[in-house]
Formats: structure tokens, C-alpha cells, sequence
């Protein structure tokens, strides 16, 4: 019995990590791990796609594999869940309750192009995808208002913006340059906040229910 319990005391020693914790060795193939998405190619002009449906279905989007693009979902009639997903890498470009009106930016990732958008919906609804002309520009020292979901273009030479909202759910603000793509703000409720930008970029807001204010300086 006592060469029994040794031998078991001498192997749990032998396969016991030195440190006492052990090593935690990311996996490459998770999100996490991953390279960050390569930027989109410099854009062009591409001619807007248009596609409605009366419910839940999808469709086909021969948007070029290399460029943003800019999706625009209107549900006026909408009562329940709005999501809308796609097979490249925007996954949850929409997840809403109710009528709906708002713009995602779309196709982020050329490793991964879009060319199947899935909606669920339970009214009449329009999808248009545009490109870079679409997209209003928010001025250095001038306030830029809205609501909901959106995306405005920051200039060269703005490094900072104050952003203003009233809401009772979630508000993300996302910025998306060549050199990156960083989520600067992710709150619930209204808020007050400033963060640093630097121009040229382009900002999303993720926040359907709210009313906001953006000022760039």
C-alpha cells in the first residue's frame, strides 16, 4: 500500500507544471488569436445596389470584393426582431426590436467578401448598399446630429470628438482607419463622453434606439 502511494505522489510530482499554474497557449484558428483584418482597398465609385423583401428571406449582393461598402436597412412596419446577418465578415450587422432605419458599414474584411445578406424581418423592408460618396461628413467644430444607427466620415486634421447621447439601450461608437479599427466607446444609457480620433477615419454609431450628437475638433 505504501509503494502504491508513493508511485502515485512521484507521478502527480513529475506532471505538475513547474510554476504551479501551468502555461495557457492561445489557439490561432480562434478570433481572438487571429491577424487583424487586412484594410480595405483605397475606394472607388460603385453603383448602389437595391433589394426588398416583404419578410424574412435573403439575397445575392454582387458588391466588389475589395471596397467598404455602406448598408442601409429600412423596416418602417417592422414589429419584432430585426436581424440581418451576411456570409462574409460582418457578422450581426443589424440585431433590433421594432421599426427600423439605419446605416452599418459592410464588407470590412476582403479576406472574408460578402456575397450573401440573411434578414429577418416580419414588414415590407429595403436594403441598399453604397459606396464611399454616400457617407455624410462630420466637420471639424460643427455638430453633426442623429439618430440611430450610422456612419460619418471624419476629416484630416480631427483629433478628438465629443459625443452626446440619449438612449435606454446600448451605444457603441466604432473607428475604422487603414491603420485600424477600435471600438472607443460601449455603454448603456445616455452619456457624455469625449475620446481621442485621429482624421481621416470613419465613425460608426451603433445605437438604434438613440439620439446623439457628435462635434469632431
Amino acid at each position: 500500500m505504501r509503494l502504491g502511494l508513493l508511485l502515485v505522489l512521484v507521478w502527480a510530482s513529475a506532471c505538475a507544471p513547474a510554476t504551479g499554474y501551468g502555461t495557457i497557449v492561445a489557439d490561432p484558428t480562434s478570433p481572438a488569436a487571429a491577424a487583424p483584418p487586412t484594410a480595405p482597398a483605397a475606394p472607388r465609385d460603385v453603383p448602389s445596389e437595391t433589394h426588398t423583401g416583404t419578410e424574412s428571406g435573403e439575397f445575392a449582393t454582387t458588391w466588389p470584393a475589395d471596397q467598404l461598402g455602406f448598408f442601409t436597412f429600412e423596416c418602417p412596419k417592422c414589429t419584432s426582431n430585426v436581424i440581418i446577418d451576411t456570409d462574409g465578415g460582418d457578422h450581426g450587422l443589424v440585431n433590433a426590436i421594432g421599426a427600423y432605419q439605419g446605416t452599418k458599414w459592410f464588407n470590412t474584411d476582403p479576406r472574408r467578401p460578402v456575397t450573401r445578406v440573411t434578414v429577418h424581418a416580419n414588414a415590407p423592408w429595403t436594403a441598399t448598399i453604397a459606396d464611399h460618396r454616400s457617407v455624410p461628413t462630420a466637420a471639424s467644430g460643427q455638430e453633426a446630429p442623429g439618430k440611430g444607427d450610422a456612419v460619418l466620415k471624419l476629416p484630416a486634421g480631427v483629433t478628438r470628438v465629443k459625443f452626446t447621447a440619449r438612449t435606454r439601450g446600448n451605444v457603441g461608437l466604432w473607428v475604422l482607419s487603414p491603420e485600424t479599427r477600435d471600438l472607443i466607446v460601449n455603454q448603456i444609457g445616455d452619456l457624455a463622453v469625449e475620446r481621442d480620433v485621429h482624421g481621416p477615419a470613419l465613425l460608426q454609431v451603433a445605437g438604434y434606439e438613440a439620439s446623439w450628437t457628435l462635434t469632431p475638433s
